[in-house]
């Protein structure tokens, strides 16, 4: 697809819809292993039930390592690509098998390390699609449609949530029926769901012919300094926004990715039963989500990004507070939590897509999310540590727990904080029109 100046048409619905939904399949990979089916085979794995959280937090810390390096070098790598299939296109048909090989490595394993080789080749796969198709919205998405683009997004990732977690956990917990044809099963959904929608996604993309980078380096030390290294000074919102996004983004995934073992810990649920309850919680989250996701993109196209960014955070930090004060409030918390997170994705989505420059948006967007993953392997590696180093000292099944939502209530406020100090965004078309714009202003 050829790069869009701001005041080219509109792009129809359909094809935006069509471009943005390989989101859902990417998203449902994530949804169906994280706390269904990942859950379920650490409980497994791990005889041990005061150290299962923080090797569930380890073992999936290992993965987001893999998405700090994959995003940024597989985005440089097609920023300067040339083949007949265009510059995006190969990475995500090669990132597609790696994840279908990953999962089925991960039902398949019967020890910790072939399940955390297995996650490493699903992270390695699902964020090489991501790094290669995430800058079509910086190319080809006209600036007037970015908030949209991202409540579309938003919408996507909503639904796959809804639909993987909720599927997972009925068919993880028909495990002593089936067997381990429930988890094939289980993973059958987002093998699926993101083939379909990495068709649909290239058919609106059309194949990139621009040519690459020509000052791009050839050498690996090169490539790496490179995909490693934005000019702040040129761009200066993107180390506000990446700040942001860390502080967000670890009370996010802080607050939801234990939830399994609340269930189990602090209301004395079995795995089964914990499932269960958790993929309907999904749904009434989702419908939090839903509720403002198209509404919250909306505004953000018309009174800013950065005002519903910090809106998000003070919502979500309201949420956790809940849960800090009393943890039998979890579902209001989570209610809250789920309402600031579809603000927050509906904005800063689109408020990124404004800061990077187009030329090279695959490595910028790349190291724009080492802060996702940054941000999720905080929440993850000391979230775990966190919840069983303080339920074992203190004797209690909660402690841990609501220490985990204070934590988080404070990442969402200093999210927030942050991105009200933060410049203003200032789109640029390349590194050169940012520098020049730069000495102008100083």
């Amino acid at each position: 697809m050829a790069p869009h100046s701001a005041t080219e048409a509109r792009l129809t619905l359909l094809r935006l819809a069509a471009i943005v939904a390989i989101s859902f399949g990417l998203t449902l990979i994530s949804s169906t292993l994280e706390p269904a089916l990942l859950g379920s085979k650490i409980i497994a794995l791990v005889p041990d039930r005061s150290a299962d959280a923080a090797v569930f937090g380890a073992v999936t810390f290992g993965g987001l390592l893999v998405a700090v390096f994959t995003q940024p070098l597989v985005g440089a790598w097609s920023d300067r690509a040339n083949t007949q299939l265009g510059r995006r296109r190969p990475f995500m048909q090669a990132g597609a098998v790696g994840v279908v090989a990953g999962l089925i490595l991960i039902v398949a394993a019967d020890s910790l390390v072939l399940l955390a080789i297995g996650l490493l080749l699903t992270q390695l796969g699902a964020n090489s699609v991501l790094a290669s198709w995430q800058p079509v919205i910086a190319e080809g998405v006209p600036q007037a449609q970015r908030g949209l683009a991202a409540g579309f997004k938003a919408g996507f990732d909503l639904l796959a949530a809804i639909v993987g977690r909720l599927t997972a956990a009925e068919l993880v917990r028909l495990q002593p029926e089936w067997g381990s044809a429930a988890l094939y099963a289980a993973i059958a959904v987002p093998i699926a769901g993101l083939l379909l929608t990495l068709f649909a996604a290239m058919w609106a993309m059309g194949v990139d012919r621009s040519p690459p980078k020509a000052e791009a380096p050839l050498t690996l030390a090169g490539t790496l300094r490179q995909a490693f290294t934005v000019d702040v000074r040129a761009y200066p919102a993107f180390g506000w926004w990446f700040a942001n996004r860390v502080l967000f983004w670890a009370g996010a995934i802080g607050s939801s990715v234990f939830l399994l073992f609340a269930a189990r810990d602090v209301f004395g649920m079995s795995e089964a039963e914990a499932q269960r309850v958790i993929g309907r919680l999904i749904v009434v989250l989702g419908v939090a989500l839903g509720l403002v996701i198209l509404p919250a993109g909306w505004l953000a196209d018309r009174i800013g990004r950065r005002p519903m960014v910090i809106v998000a955070g003070l919502m979500a930090a309201a949420g956790a507070a809940f849960a800090v004060v009393n943890f039998n409030l979890i579902l209001p918390a989570a209610i809250l939590i789920g309402a600031g997170t579809g603000v927050y994705l509906s904005s800063s989505v689109a408020l990124i897509n404004d800061i990077v420059p187009k030329a090279d948006a695959a490595r910028h967007l790349g190291v724009a999310n080492i802060a996702t993953a940054s941000g999720s392997a905080l929440a993850r590696l000391g979230g775990g540590a966190l919840i069983s180093g303080l339920n074992h000292v203190s004797g209690s099944s909660v402690m841990g727990y609501q220490a985990l939502y204070a934590v988080v209530a404070l990442f969402f406020l200093l999210s927030a904080v942050v991105m009200a100090l933060a410049p203003a965004a200032r789109p640029t078309s390349s590194p050169s029109r940012a520098r020049a714009s730069a000495t102008a202003a100083d």
